[in-house]
């Protein structure tokens, strides 16, 4: 039997909990917002959140290489 609307958002609900997901608000400009999309869109992310984390784990990936040299 398929899961009611109410079921399917209570296991994502639990599903964000067990994973430590929070929501995460920042206000941008519109040139800010517009510099996201078209970058997001020319590296070819589908999803403007995929992109801007894709920036951060590379920032995070280069300080740790720093740090260990």
């Amino acid at each position: 039997m398929a899961m009611t609307a109410a079921e399917r958002k209570r296991k994502q609900r639990e599903h964000n909990k067990r994973l430590g997901v929070k929501d995460f608000r920042m206000e941008l400009a519109a040139g800010e917002r517009q510099a996201i999309a078209e970058m997001a869109e020319l590296r070819g992310y589908e999803d403007q959140t995929e992109y801007l984390l894709s920036l951060v784990y590379k920032d995070r990936d280069v300080s740790r290489k720093e740090e260990a040299a």
